[in-house]
């Protein structure tokens, strides 16, 4: 079985995670069981990709599906913003880490092919 912990995409990707689950515990209830559950789960499945592709022998097709997740969570995050969910600042953050966990990602693929 491949450990995953040490890995430092699957760091960032859990402290997100804490950060999310944080910023949608506060979402009014009109959000909180809507976007705010969308935004949980997609982070949730985000990790399940990044655990899967490290354990996978042909690491691709995991990380190009956490890929796909992490472009769920930008949309979603960016709704949230746009409907003045998640103000200017928490949204700075979020979008820094989803960048960061973005090029970690890529550079995960690229070393791949």
């Amino acid at each position: 079985m491949a450990r995953y912990s040490h890995l430092p995409i699957f760091q960032k990707a859990y402290d997100l995670t804490i950060i999310i689950y944080r910023y949608t515990a506060k979402f009014k209830r009109e959000y909180k069981y809507t976007l705010g559950a969308k935004l949980k789960e997609t982070i949730i499945e985000f990790l399940d990709w990044v655990i899967r592709a490290n354990s996978e022998r042909n690491k691709a097709p995991a990380l190009k599906e956490a890929d796909m997740r992490l472009e769920r969570l930008r949309i979603y995050v960016r709704l949230g913003h746009d409907l003045e969910v998640i103000g200017i600042k928490k949204y700075e953050i979020l979008c820094r880490k989803m960048d960061e966990l973005g090029k970690m990602l890529g550079g995960w693929l690229k070393k791949q092919s």
